[in-house]
């Protein structure tokens, strides 16, 4: 049986690519978006391990902390502080007691898993207990495209290039704004559109079977973000329901930039903000690498201009 690890953290950012890390070594990943759905879901699924962030709505890490360690349930299990507060400093709040550690933001995900194991005490690059089965990357020779999501539609293409396909598609999913999205105006953080856009890039390849975790740890292909804009052209609060629309505006040797559009789903379609982003392909050692022909192939209808 394989290891449970909660996340308890509200930067849902930092969330989403330590949770696919984890769970690609085997890991069984929980997470929490604030300190009291935390220690419920502490209680409920009895993890082998706690990440914990230290600043955080619904009861900062030190509050988390204090209940988990008051009950019997949830004394012993090992939490780990995760925060860009110094270790010193979170000892001087807390009242730190057996199998408690801390570590400092930012940090690699290679660096985390080895802690991580290191803590439950497994060896070195060991899987946890229940390996992970690779799923095989798309075939190199005229690879299908996954159905199209509900929400798929067509476009007429403008565009220049090699790209020759008659519609161009693009991707769109539904995201509730939480109220961890918004700051004190009451309206969303301006940054958090850039997780929505990243949000919107993982899924439109998701919906072609193309996972980022598998690019990054079976083929070593990263994709780093080199530019991005952003245009807020309207404002929208905690509950709103949003559209996040991606398609591809150009693909060339070795980059890939990807265009997103925002609407207001219950607000009559009123356009909230768009922007882009602006990626390098690269190899484990960070040296620029072609974009694979069977990738290529997959992305190339969603290549052109972002329909209105």
């Amino acid at each position: 049986m394989s290891k449970r690890i909660l996340i308890v953290d509200d930067d849902q950012g930092l969330v989403a690519p330590l949770k696919e890390g984890l769970e690609s070594v085997g890991y069984r990943v929980s997470v929490a978006f604030d300190g009291l759905q935390g220690v419920l879901q502490a209680h409920q699924a009895k993890p082998d391990a706690i990440i914990l962030d230290f600043q955080m709505p619904g009861g900062g890490g030190h509050t988390v902390y204090e209940r988990l360690r008051s009950s019997p349930d949830t004394a012993g299990i090992p939490v780990i502080f995760s925060s860009v507060i110094s270790a010193d400093e979170i000892r001087s709040r807390v009242k730190p007691g057996p199998n408690t550690f801390f570590l400092r933001k930012p940090m690699g995900l290679g660096q985390f898993i080895a802690i991580l194991n290191s803590v439950l005490g497994l060896s070195v690059g060991a899987a946890p207990e229940e390996p992970f089965s690779p799923v095989p990357p798309p075939p190199a020779v005229r690879p299908t495209l996954a159905p199209a999501p509900a929400k798929a539609e067509h476009a007429p293409q403008s565009h220049r290039g090699h790209v020759k396909p008659a519609k161009v598609r693009f991707h769109e999913f539904n995201v509730r704004v939480t109220y961890a999205d918004t700051d004190k105006m009451g309206v969303i953080y301006y940054a958090n559109y850039l997780r929505y856009f990243e949000q919107g890039r993982v899924e439109l390849l998701r919906s072609l079977g193309v996972r980022y975790r598998d690019l990054e740890v079976q083929r070593k292909l990263f994709i780093p973000v080199v530019e991005t804009g952003c245009r807020y052209l309207a404002a929208s609060r905690y509950d709103d329901l949003l559209a996040v629309r991606t398609c591809i505006t150009d693909m060339g040797k070795a980059s890939i930039t990807f265009k997103y559009l925002i609407f207001d789903e219950e607000g009559g379609r009123r356009k909230v903000a768009d922007g882009f982003t602006r990626h390098a392909v690269v190899n484990d050692l960070w040296r620029a690498v072609r974009v694979p022909e069977d990738l290529r192939k997959l992305l190339e209808p969603f290549v052109g201009e972002m329909p209105a």
